[in-house]
């Protein structure tokens, strides 16, 4: 029973991806959509760092809890500062359950984890027609956490900073585990994704609570997954106060970009 329960998970894991891999956004995708990354985009542009010397160029993608839609967020969110035409990395450091390869059907042998381990080279993945670049996360390691928060990691992440217009970091569940707090802390800036009708006021909040015990930047938070049927417009955007912008939308996206 054990082992069924566990293929069925691995079925429906897969079954998730295939679907998010079409709402990558591309030339095709609806109007509103497109505009909701747009407003975004133009949003987190306009985030300052904390000493606010200059815009956020290092953007962690968390969530409060698994499955709210953060890994497709920051796909999204890389390919539409690359529609801009800014020289864009998005990086997979979910080292427990990474998303982005099988998102984006990466062909490679290593990832994040292996090159800050010092095993491996690093290996990047060109998107096709766009400046945008993805690392995947490699091996799953024994120790997510140590290797994250590794003066490695830190100055990797410092470096690509000057390489790269935006770089964009997919993190796991900050209410789950340490690893996105971990990051927050030197990152230019963090976002958080809640899911319509699932992420809870308390998870939102402790979410928040998180970033700010790392003295981390809280850009803002996207509310995704709304139910646009019982809404009058096609999309919503609405000032969120101190847990800033929130952009609802449905998704309905065309085929993903090709990579090369």
């Amino acid at each position: 029973m054990k082992r069924k329960t566990i293929r069925q998970n691995m079925k429906n894991k897969s079954e998730i991806i295939a679907s998010n891999r079409k709402r990558l956004l591309n030339n095709d995708t609806p109007f509103a959509i497109r505009e909701a990354y747009v407003k975004l985009r133009t949003g987190l542009m306009f985030c300052m760092t904390k000493d606010r010397d200059r815009a956020c160029k290092t953007i962690a993608v968390t969530s409060a809890n698994p499955s709210e839609g953060k890994s497709l967020t920051a796909a999204n969110i890389a390919i539409s500062y690359a529609m801009l035409g800014k020289k864009t990395l998005l990086i997979d450091a979910d080292l427990r359950k990474p998303t982005q390869r099988r998102l984006w059907k990466l062909d490679v042998s290593s990832g994040l984890c292996d090159f800050i381990a010092g095993i491996w080279n690093l290996e990047l993945v060109k998107v096709k027609e766009l400046p945008l670049w993805i690392i995947g996360a490699g091996t799953i390691p024994p120790n997510p956490s140590e290797l994250l928060s590794s003066d490695r990691m830190k100055t990797f992440v410092a470096e690509i900073a000057t390489r790269y217009d935006y770089v964009i970091i997919d993190t796991p569940p900050i209410n789950t585990v340490a690893d996105a707090q971990i990051l927050s802390a030197f990152v230019d800036g963090v976002l958080i994704v809640a899911k319509s009708g699932t992420t809870t006021s308390d998870e939102l909040r402790a979410a928040v609570d998180a970033v700010e015990r790392a003295e981390g930047n809280l850009c803002g938070v996207v509310l995704n997954d709304l139910n646009m049927k019982s809404m009058r417009y096609s999309y919503k955007y609405k000032y969120g106060g101190k847990y800033g912008d929130k952009y609802g939308y449905k998704y309905s996206y065309a085929d993903p970009y090709e990579r090369r």
